[in-house]
């Protein structure tokens, strides 16, 4: 039997990074031994208290949570409120008992596990802020951290743009920092995220519903799902931040990925600030290097997925 995972995560937790977390608890391979929290879907005290809530409502409150950047490195500030609602989970409230945000900041919390768990997997949700932040306060981390997974960038059209996916779009400036420490590291793009869209009768097939987490993940998706449909005038629904995690979790999920040199675009002038380029396609110099996945298996996905209604509350 393989040895259990260690991973930190890194979130701006909204509708799909609380399902990423889930998933996360729910399965056997990975054990989190803490979660940093970042502005991005939503604001910081949302995100810390989504966060705080998704581990009391799973009975893990002995998992570390720890504040993080309310902001880019540069100040500026994007949310996504129609995506993600208020608050970020789409209207679910959920009651933080007994769990608090610990006294340490993000960037102490992920020194101190990466100390504890030399080899660390850091998997990183939102934007790259606390990451940047992290890497450059403490450039013992690199000899620490095993591989850095994140979800964000594309390739093809963007999510946020034409040209930028939002987590990227945040904070291109951490995102450039975190490619320059030339640390393994592997990114899931939007590109894959597209390409595991789930139809409505997908989606229902699924069923997820008849248990406390079951019941919690539909809750979450409904007002993802209605969003989809007043935008694009499709009832669809994308998982990044669970595909993400599930490339943690199963690394054969994985179907299809490229190494890639990646420039992010950073003029503040251009439309096209925070797009992710293929620097070779541009004959650019890349700012680094990384695993870009594009591609996953819906199949083994569906199997990691449905594991949350099974999680016992």
């Amino acid at each position: 039997m393989s040895e259990t995972k260690k991973i930190f995560i890194d979130t701006d937790c909204g509708i799909d990074d609380a399902v990423a977390i889930m998933l996360a608890l729910s399965s056997p391979e990975v054990d989190v031994t803490g979660i940093s929290c970042v502005a991005g879907n939503t604001d910081i005290d949302s995100v810390i208290k989504n966060v705080c809530g998704l581990l009391s409502f799973f009975c893990r409150t002995d998992i570390p949570v720890y504040r993080g950047f309310p902001h880019s490195l540069i100040g500026t500030k994007l949310n996504a409120d129609d995506v993600h609602g208020k608050g970020g989970l789409g209207g679910v409230e959920l009651e933080a008992i007994g769990k608090r945000v610990e006294k340490k900041n993000a960037l102490d919390g992920l020194l101190e596990a990466a100390k504890a768990n030399p080899g660390l997997t850091l998997v990183t949700l939102g934007p790259l802020t606390n990451i940047a932040a992290a890497l450059n306060l403490y450039p013992q981390l690199k000899g620490l951290i095993g591989e850095i997974v994140v979800m964000g960038g594309a390739i093809g059209p963007g999510n946020v743009t034409k040209y930028a996916e939002f987590n990227f779009a945040f904070d291109p400036e951490a995102v450039t920092s975190c490619l320059s420490c030339e640390m393994p590291m592997k990114i899931l793009t939007w590109d894959a995220t597209v390409e595991l869209t789930f139809t409505e009768k997908e989606y229902d097939a699924l069923d997820m519903g008849g248990s406390e987490p079951g019941d919690l993940f539909l809750d979450l998706q409904r007002f993802y799902m209605n969003y989809k449909e007043r935008t694009y005038g499709k009832r669809v629904i994308n998982f990044p931040d669970p595909l993400t995690m599930a490339c943690v979790i199963d690394p054969d999920i994985i179907t299809a990925s490229e190494n890639m040199g990646l420039r992010m675009v950073l003029d503040r002038n251009s439309e096209k600030r925070g797009a992710s380029l293929d620097a070779a396609a541009e004959n650019q110099k890349a700012d680094g290097k990384a695993q870009v996945i594009t591609e996953c298996s819906r199949d083994r996905f569906t199997s990691l997925i449905k594991r949350i209604k099974d999680y016992p509350c």
